[in-house]
């Protein structure tokens, strides 16, 4: 059986003895028994060797045309379940991730700027003056001075924010305050509905592990191809689904989620 091109009731094709609920991308786990009418023959009528007057109800009158009922089509089941869903614009997405990163890096500023700069104290007046001087020698020098233990508690209180952050929105609104800016929203993608808590987990937790991955210092080319690669995904794919949805397997479309 083909895949219906809108959502609607279709014949169930693991069990033709039933309808099924198509959400416009994947078939739901509702269903509904097929209702047939038995076959019946038309009424036997004695024979007569002039016109005779039917009892009221009794099939159609001589020479009155009946009208067969049409066929319900796959829209005139009314169900609560949301419509056909329409799958968020790439450049609404872009959008949305520029707006969720300025605010996570504004709550890990306001956290966490203690330890940031207290990595760079020891270094700044030095790196100043060398790069007044044009000195690089100097600057690599100056940066290699670093406080490496302030620095790492930082970008692990940035991680811990990036993760509250996705897992808190996604599963009270279904969408982070970018997402929800720009009228974007995330669902899952085998039924319609709010996402659940494994779900967001599962998706903020690709997010954090990429960027932890950036961080470290053998494996950051590894953490920036994945960080690359996670946003340009959904560019190419049929669901638009970046490397993120496809672990928590979720899809983003236009609009609120319906609870």
């Amino acid at each position: 059986m083909s895949t219906p091109s809108s959502a609607g009731w279709y014949e169930n094709p693991d069990n033709p003895e039933e309808l099924r609920y198509f959400d416009g991308i994947l078939w739901t786990k509702n269903t509904t028994p097929l209702r047939k009418r038995p076959h019946q023959g038309p009424p036997v009528v004695p024979p007569s060797s002039g016109p005779q007057q039917r009892p009221a109800g009794w099939g159609p009158q001589p020479h009155q045309q009946t009208s067969r009922p049409e066929p319900r089509s796959s829209s005139a089941v009314q169900t609560g379940l949301s419509g056909q869903p329409v799958l968020a614009p790439y450049g609404l997405r872009v959008v949305a991730y520029l707006i969720d990163t300025l605010i996570v890096g504004a709550v890990s500023l306001l956290l966490g700027g203690w330890f940031l700069w207290k990595s760079i104290e020891p270094v700044y007046d030095r790196f100043d003056t060398a790069l007044a001087a044009g000195d690089i020698e100097a600057m690599s020098a100056a940066i290699s001075e670093a406080r490496l233990g302030y620095l790492a508690a930082f970008l692990g209180l940035q991680l811990v924010v990036l993760l509250a952050y996705q897992v808190f929105f996604l599963k009270r609104w279904s969408a982070t305050p970018g997402k929800l800016a720009v009228g974007i929203s995330v669902r899952r993608l085998d039924r319609p509905g709010p996402l659940d808590t494994d779900t967001a987990i599962r998706r903020a937790g690709f997010q954090a592990v990429v960027q932890a991955l950036g961080n470290l210092p053998y494996a950051s080319l590894l953490g920036t191809v994945l960080v690359v690669m996670d946003l340009v995904w959904p560019i190419a794919d049929s669901q638009r689904q970046a490397l993120h949805d496809k672990v928590a397997k979720t899809i983003v479309i236009k609009g609120k989620v319906q609870r």
